[in-house]
């Protein structure tokens, strides 16, 4: 069974998947992870043929925000206690 057909809510926009070993991942995560962030792509990790992992790449800034609104809404509470 392909990775489309094991995870299809990853194949919205029907491209190619990125599939890598652990050994890949391994050896080159920095590439990788380039990747993943330059083509806004999912990414399968397999071990012995088998998936094991999926690493989902982020919306720019999407953590950046979330983590200064929560900084501020604890400095909010700080002031106001």
């Amino acid at each position: 069974m392909s990775p489309a057909e094991q995870f299809p809510a990853f194949w919205m926009d029907g491209g190619e998947a990125l599939v890598y070993t652990m050994r890949d991942l391994n050896q080159r995560s920095s590439h990788i992870m380039g990747e993943i962030e330059t083509t806004g792509r999912t990414a399968f990790i397999t071990r012995h043929g088998r998936f094991i992992a999926i690493i989902t790449p982020l919306a720019p800034g999407q953590v950046e925000s979330r983590v200064l609104a929560e900084m501020a809404r604890e400095i909010g509470k700080q002031i106001h206690d």
